[in-house]
This record gives structure tokens, C-alpha cells and sequence, in this order.
């Protein structure tokens, strides 16, 4: 599972899906997801997608990135379109890039 950690504190989930559609492009949905923690939606197409769990922590943001799929296309997700993510948010702008 990739991970990054940013040095800003204070991201929402808004502030990262917007971050993530301009590093992304078009060709990528992001989706707010609700629920207990907050995460994210990064699909692709039907069969690329992954799921970005936002966590607190002392240092700063950390955004956990997994692949999504049953076996082989979740490995397939967690090598391509989630270290994909990994980038696009360490390079993003807006997160303390």
C-alpha cells in the first residue's frame, strides 16, 4: 500500500479531491467518500481505481492509497493508478508541495 505523508495538518478531504483533479487531469474521477474516516474515490475506468484514506498525524497528513480489485487487479491498481495518486499528491501544490 502506498503512502505519503505532507507536512500541512489542516487538509480536508475537499481541499485534497480538488489538489488531486488538477494533478490528475480529466481522465480521473475523484470522489469525497463519507463515512467514519475521511477518505477519497480515484477511479479511472472500471477496472483502475483506489481508495485514499486521509489520517492525522503528529508530522503533518498521511494519505494511505490503496488499489482497488480482487486479486490480480488489485495488484495490478496498487503498482499503476496508486502510485499514480502517491505522486500527484506529493507534487500537488496546494498540499504543501
Amino acid at each position: 500500500m502506498p503512502t505519503v505523508t505532507i507536512t500541512r495538518s489542516d487538509v480536508t478531504k475537499e481541499e485534497a479531491a480538488t489538489a488531486l483533479r488538477a494533478q490528475l487531469g480529466g481522465h480521473y474521477t475523484v470522489t469525497p467518500k463519507d463515512g467514519a474516516h475521511e477518505a477519497l474515490s480515484v477511479k479511472q475506468s472500471t477496472m483502475s481505481f483506489a481508495s485514499v484514506r486521509i489520517e492525522r498525524v503528529p508530522a503533518g497528513t498521511k494519505f494511505h492509497v490503496h488499489g482497488g480489485g480482487l486479486l490480480i487487479g488489485r495488484l495490478v491498481n496498487e503498482l499503476t493508478i496508486a502510485r499514480k495518486i502517491v505522486t500527484a499528491i506529493s507534487q500537488a501544490p496546494g498540499l504543501g508541495a
